[in-house]
């Protein structure tokens, strides 16, 4: 897939960049980082390898975004542009999907959270959705046990998602640090240097 440069958003001042290839490129993004702040009118450079994500605070008097377009260009070799309003490639909409959550996850997530909102409130701050939904589960499966007299053996489905559940709790920052199968560039080997952001000014 090709490499290419999408613009987030642009304020005076400010502008924000995903270049989603760096995930596999992390030598590049100090690269990136370091040419950028040695830029006069450049203030601030943050560069996030594992989502692509480059901040570049400037002089809004010295630098516009064509400049700093051009400052990104010169020193990544990449061409390509894609501006907003324009149609991000597939790779990009994946990408963001990845990092972010899809559409669904963040509708439910906002579902769940107003839903502990309440609770909370209820309760006066004592119990939260998560304890509630913990207890529930917990007496419901004790008021079964009892009402059989029974022990049941856990179906397939239910010990499948335990072992899923408890293996996304306890490798929790394997699962974090793995690179997504969406790639948009020939594979490196991994810097020492990913995912730490590049912020210092020069």
């Amino acid at each position: 897939m090709s490499r290419f440069i999408y613009v987030v958003h642009v304020l005076p001042g400010r502008v924000r960049l995903r270049l989603p290839w760096l995930r596999e490129h992390g030598s590049v993004a100090n690269e990136l980082a370091e040419g950028l702040l040695r830029i006069r009118g450049v203030d601030e450079v943050e560069v996030r390898p594992f989502t692509g994500s480059v901040l570049v605070l400037h002089d809004a008097d010295a630098l516009d975004l064509e400049d700093v377009l051009a400052m990104v260009r010169r020193l990544t070799g990449v061409e390509l542009v894609v501006r907003q309003g324009e149609e991000p490639p597939e790779e990009e909409v994946l990408l963001e999907a990845l990092s972010m959550g899809s559409d669904v996850a963040l509708a439910t997530s906002r579902f769940v959270k107003g839903l502990d909102v309440e609770v909370l409130r209820a309760t006066g701050g004592k119990v939260d959705l998560g304890s509630l939904a913990s207890l529930g589960f917990a007496v419901a499966g004790a008021a079964k046990v009892i009402a059989t007299k029974k022990l049941p053996a856990p179906d397939w489905f239910n010990l499948a998602w335990w072992a899923f559940a408890t293996f996304s709790g306890v490798e929790r920052t394997a699962i974090g640090n793995t690179a997504s199968p969406v790639r948009t560039g020939p594979r490196e080997s991994p810097s020492v240097d990913d995912d730490v952001p590049t912020s210092e000014p020069s």
